[in-house]
């Protein structure tokens, strides 16, 4: 099966336009690392997005995220993502403190970066 190149009016094998296909997916999905700052966002917002968070709760966040995401992954690639995710968080966020809706939308902001 071929499909119609419509700028060189050409047919194009069907294989090729699959893998094109296969390739934009791949392309397009988050990082790792952005997967798992988008994870952590979501939890932070499923429950009492209005409240502070604290530091057990981010630990816990991030926690979870960590299981969903990285693992099934070679230590080196989870290890590689979780640094690349925390980089991306910077300074100015540590130091106030925020709610976890805010932080779930910073961490939103950061996944983009990564």
């Amino acid at each position: 099966m071929t499909v119609t190149d419509r700028i060189r009016g050409a047919g194009i094998p069907a294989a090729r336009t699959e893998l094109d296909a296969r390739v934009h997916e791949l392309t397009s999905m988050p990082s790792l690392a952005a997967q798992l700052l988008l994870h952590a966002a979501d939890q932070l917002t499923e429950r009492h997005p209005e409240q502070d968070l604290t530091i057990t709760g981010w630990g816990r966040t991030l926690a979870r995220a960590d299981q969903r995401i990285l693992s099934g992954y070679p230590q080196a690639i989870a290890h590689h993502a979780a640094c690349r995710a925390m980089s991306a968080l910077s300074a100015d966020l540590w130091a106030s403190a925020r709610t976890r809706g805010e932080w779930a939308i910073c961490l939103r902001s950061a996944a983009r970066t990564v």
